[in-house]
């Protein structure tokens, strides 16, 4: 299997079982065990409730960021496949399957719906960073590494935000350049290459459109008001003295951490970042056993929930592993012979 040969497959699997053994290596279990045993279980509904309301909120953004009407339902099906991807394959391959399904399911060119998604991205770490600098204040003992990754992010969205609204706004002289380019490069097929361009510039269009901008950044932080109540109530379950403070912590953190290669699901980077994320910063309030306990429940409303979700995706859209992995796999594989080809 290719997979197997990949040295990313393999890096992948040993920071995951780096942080596992971090993450467990000075554990007290009969602490653990009496921190799950005593857990308030009651909290735990709401967070599960609100963990299907957060994917319905990113498949109203993703609609919007689109900008075509009726998309809500192929996006919330696309997303959910999405999910499954990513728990359960190497290679962080939900992104491609969600947009190859999105693409095919809605009519789209593949490259328009690509660009939406890094948009999403763009939108995500943006807010992440928004909740970081609003929280800086009340964190009494900051990790390095994770200020110095906000500052490494925030660098990029500024960059990538200037970047994409001028390839938006100047896309007329962008083609043109590109033609220029292109007639120096004969055997490069170039109306496929310019159709890509066009498709690519039309998912990034919504930017500097007023309503569909708005609409994005609205079911932006209606998400993310979803995943910050949703750990907000897992940590009430074990502690009840949590605060919103620790709970926008913890997303920011975890948030940053799963952009490291790991394995499927981000198992052990998820569980290690999101225990040092409460350990470190409020040492006296909470043990490695009680943020430990907190993030792996955390982790498992959202893997069962959202793994749940894709496997009644594949089903509804009459879909496949094997048949959307020839999707992704045809996009991926000799892009160069694909526009000859439609050229």
């Amino acid at each position: 299997m290719k997979t197997l040969r990949s040295p990313r497959f393999w890096i992948g699997i040993a920071i995951s079982f780096l942080c596992l053994w971090l993450a467990f290596r000075n554990l007290d279990w009969s602490e653990m065990q009496n921190t799950l045993y005593n857990a308030r279980l009651l909290w735990l509904v709401p967070a599960i409730l609100i963990q299907f309301l957060a994917v319905w909120t990113r498949a109203r953004r993703w609609a919007a960021l689109l900008d075509r009407k009726g998309l809500v339902t192929n996006a919330f099906w696309s997303h959910s496949i999405g999910f499954l991807f990513t728990n359960v394959l190497p290679f962080r391959l939900g992104e491609a399957a969600r947009a190859v399904v999105m693409s095919e399911r809605s009519n789209i060119p593949f490259f328009q719906v690509a660009a939406s998604i890094l948009v999403e991205r763009i939108l995500d770490v943006a807010i992440v960073l928004i909740g970081l600098a609003g929280v800086l204040p009340f964190i009494p003992q900051i990790p390095p590494l994770i200020s110095r990754a906000g500052l490494t992010f925030g660098a990029i969205v500024v960059v990538a935000l200037i970047v994409l609204a001028i390839v938006v706004r100047f896309r007329s002289f962008g083609e043109r350049v590109l033609s220029a380019f292109l007639k120096r490069l004969p055997f490069l097929p170039a109306n496929a290459i310019m159709g890509r361009w066009r498709e690519l510039v039309d998912g990034l269009a919504p930017l500097l459109r007023w309503r569909s901008a708005g609409a994005a950044i609205f079911w932006t932080i209606a998400a993310w008001a979803c995943s910050l109540s949703i750990y907000w109530f897992v940590m009430r379950a074990f502690q009840p003295d949590a605060t919103w403070i620790e709970a926008i912590f913890i997303i920011v953190t975890l948030a940053l951490a799963i952009s490291i290669p790991s394995s499927p699901g981000f198992i052990g980077v998820f569980q290690y970042a999101g225990q040092q994320a409460l350990v470190l910063p409020f040492a006296g309030k909470y043990s490695d056993s009680t943020a430990l306990a907190i993030t792996m429940v955390a982790w498992l409303v959202y893997f069962v929930i959202t793994t749940l979700l894709g496997m009644v995706a594949l089903w509804q859209m009459g879909e496949s592993f094997s048949k959307i992995g020839r999707l992704i796999s045809s996009r991926a594989s000799k892009p160069g012979e694909n526009l000859a080809q439609e050229e």
